[in-house]
């Protein structure tokens, strides 16, 4: 499961998304089918305009995901 959060829930229509991902999946295999199944948000994952964490850390793009894990997707915030 993938928490959405701030615009990124508006522009996928929901807080949260469940994907249905095989047992060897990783987390840019993840990100893939993100971006596939929610158009809106694909362009801003391939310019790599996200934070996605993983149990409070950054995960790697080859790190495997295991069934039960949860994301979370966050827009990148900016201030000054």
């Amino acid at each position: 499961m993938v928490k959405l959060y701030m615009h990124f829930r508006e522009l996928a229509g929901a807080d949260s998304l469940t994907l249905e991902l095989p047992d060897s999946a990783t987390v840019q295999d993840f990100l893939r089918e993100l971006g596939e199944r929610v158009p809106k948000l694909d362009k801003r994952i391939k310019r790599g305009e996200y934070i996605l964490m993983k149990g409070g850390r950054w995960p790697k793009a080859h790190e495997t995901l295991s069934d039960g894990d949860v994301l979370a997707l966050f827009p990148p915030v900016g201030g000054g």
